[in-house]
């Protein structure tokens, strides 16, 4: 996949809308936020595959490549699951440890994992067969053009970004799937008054993951209710009334912690528990969608999700 597609700067301003025309030698290709989206099967999940794929997976129309979304693609969650219900979407869930279990304890909320591993998505669908839910559906396909085109503006009352791939060496951190053009992706799916979660056990991306809140809620797209709140010091706690009156420990920027509490819907996943046994601190970041109305050049941006093709491997980086 060796293509190359001119690519305008249209997430350049997210709040504004503006989109700057491409120049001629501004030529090149997409970057993505996951690494190679193959890995082996074992025949049981070739076989859970075969058998519940059609209840679980969301077939996606593509456009040059496996994981790409056919710009003209909708996807509506009413017609999908069946019923009108909230909506709840995590992008990467990989196993789907901690969407499965909120799906079993929340029946009447819907839950739509966006995933590109294969072995991911195989385990998902597995598992929500296995517990009978009926509340779960699995989409094989790059986040970032999925929620730029295909899902309708509003319509989650919730999207999590768990523990993304923190994508470690300098040279790869272009490719972390948190910044600000995502963020107004996220903003374009939330309804008025819907939740971004986020968390991570990476230090140097939580830093970044706030920078975006920051970022994003100062542009008027989100609220940021935890703004200022910090960590306290030789502690896992977040103190949210200890607002702004110390550094957070190892910031680059020497500034308030703006954490929030630990997610209690979240399940304890086998990431962030490897985290937390390998000495890292969990750090969850929360963002209320505002009634702020996106421009329609973000909005109605389907050329140029059209015009983005995939990145030629380089290479896995390790989670």
């Amino acid at each position: 996949m060796d293509k190359a597609a001119k690519h305008t700067s249209a997430w350049a301003d997210a709040a504004t809308g503006q989109m700057h025309p491409a120049r001629s030698h501004e030529v090149h290709a997409r970057v993505r936020s996951f690494s190679r989206a193959g890995g082996r099967l074992r025949a049981s999940q070739h076989a859970a595959l075969e058998r519940y794929g059609d209840s679980y997976l969301v077939q996606v129309p593509r456009r040059d490549a496996v994981r790409t979304v056919d710009p003209d693609f909708v996807l509506d969650p009413q017609q999908v699951f069946g019923r009108s219900a909230p909506l709840i979407v995590e992008v990467g869930p990989g196993g789907g440890e901690a969407l499965l279990a909120a799906a079993k304890a929340n029946p009447d909320t819907d839950f739509l994992a966006v995933e590109v591993w294969e072995t991911a998505i195989a385990k998902i669908v597995s598992a929500a067969a296995a517990q009978e839910l009926d509340n779960v559906k699995v989409v094989p396909a790059d986040a970032s053009q999925l929620l730029a085109t295909a899902l309708p503006v509003g319509c989650a009352s919730e999207v999590w970004t768990f523990f993304p791939d923190p994508w470690r060496k300098s040279r790869h951190r272009k490719r972390r799937l948190v910044n600000e053009a995502y963020a107004a992706l996220v903003a374009r799916v939330l309804a008025p008054g819907g939740v971004w979660r986020l968390a991570t056990d990476w230090a140097d991306y939580a830093w970044q993951m706030r920078d975006v809140v920051e970022a994003v809620s100062a542009k008027g797209l989100f609220d940021y209710p935890d703004a200022g709140a910090r960590p306290q010091l030789g502690s896992d706690t977040w103190v949210e009334g200890d607002k702004g009156n110390g550094p957070d420990p190892g910031s680059p920027r020497g500034v308030m912690g703006g954490w929030s509490q630990r997610f209690s819907g979240r399940k304890l996943t086998r990431f962030e528990a490897r985290g937390i046994a390998e000495g890292r601190t969990i750090r969850d970041l929360t963002a209320l969608r505002t009634n702020q109305k996106l421009a329609p050049a973000l909005i109605e941006s389907r050329e140029v999700a059209q015009r983005e093709v995939e990145q030629p491997e380089t290479g896995v980086e390790g989670a």
